[in-house]
């Protein structure tokens, strides 16, 4: 069966669907993809027969660029696919099964929790699952929910948790082994205290009990900043695909809650993930920790000052270790 997925969101967003995809290929389906310009290379190549690229609207407008729209709607009409499975919250994802005339189209609605938008997806799905509108009523990882969109095209029961299933999903290659300790920066957190401070200071602290620590992240400034600082090598100019080998080939990773927490988690690299404290913070940890690799969830609390951060994350990282 040639079927399509469409989840044309972020890079975590994506590898949530990596063991969806792994029990649809090894039922034997052509699979091919809806994906957007910032991950479109977050899986591996070899993952899909089609991929097809959407080139989002920035926020906080909704929506794909016309002519990416076209574009893409013209190749799935090409490939004429029998089945959708629509892993989104987008109206967009689920209009473009219609429009690109796929006969079985399956995706989520939220039920009376949004009842209007719940009526209007009905009409543009021929299969509905029911999911939480709040992510404070999440009970079960992302990976799980997405899993279900596939349950009637596969036998297997449970998503997968098997990195050797994963991994060729996600690299071309075997990572190369560094050995180094992934320090992703992000400003994502910056307002709880994992600030260009903080990681200098957790750089420094992971070198003073003999780890390498080796620094990622996309703005250049940020990793640039923090290598001053604190003495790490960085490498803050990787394309995707040298950034996944990059934290594939490391002895762990410590991260703000983001894509390179989901890359680790899918690769099997142990992993420190670092979400902001919040009312509905276990149910976050719950639905976007590491899927299949060893982790520790941190819930940062108010800021108090560098130091204070860093050291209870290098606590997390030794005790993973050991």
């Amino acid at each position: 069966m040639n079927v399509l997925l469409v989840r044309a969101d972020g890079i975590g967003d994506a590898l949530a669907c990596a063991p969806l995809v792994a029990a649809l290929g090894a039922a034997g389906h052509t699979l091919g993809v809806v994906l957007g310009v910032r991950n479109r290379d977050v899986f591996a190549r070899r993952a899909f027969a089609n991929v097809h690229v959407l080139d989002r609207i920035p926020w906080p407008r909704h929506g794909s660029t016309p002519a990416s729209r076209r574009t893409a709607l013209a190749q799935a009409r090409a490939a004429r696919y029998d089945v959708a499975l629509v892993a989104s919250e987008e109206i967009e994802a689920y209009a473009f099964g219609r429009d690109a005339r796929i006969p079985r189209r399956v995706g989520f609605m939220n039920g009376f929790a949004k009842p209007l938008k719940s009526l209007y997806v009905r009409t543009l799905l021929t299969a509905a699952l029911v999911r939480p509108a709040s992510a404070a009523r999440a009970r079960e990882h992302e990976v799980e929910t997405l899993f279900r969109l596939g349950a009637t095209l596969f036998d297997e029961t449970r998503p997968t948790s098997d990195p050797a299933r994963l991994r060729p999903l996600v690299l071309d290659e075997p990572a190369t082994p560094h050995g180094a300790i992934a320090l992703q920066l992000s400003h994502k957190l910056a307002g709880d205290g994992l600030d260009a401070a903080a990681y200098a200071a957790l750089a420094e602290t992971l070198g003073s009990r003999g780890r390498d620590v080796l620094l990622l992240g996309d703005d250049p400034e940020l990793v640039a900043a923090v290598a001053r600082s604190s003495g790490a090598r960085a490498q803050g100019d990787l394309d995707l695909a040298g950034w996944k080998n990059a934290i594939g080939g490391a002895l762990a990773l410590v991260t703000p809650d983001s894509g390179a927490a989901h890359v680790a988690g899918m690769l099997g690299v142990p992993c420190v993930d670092c979400f902001a404290a919040s009312p509905a913070v276990a149910q976050e940890v719950v639905r976007w920790r590491p899927w299949a690799s060893p982790y520790r969830a941190l819930v940062l609390e108010r800021p108090r000052g560098s130091e204070a951060t860093a050291i209870p994350i290098a606590a997390a990282l030794d005790e993973l270790l050991t």
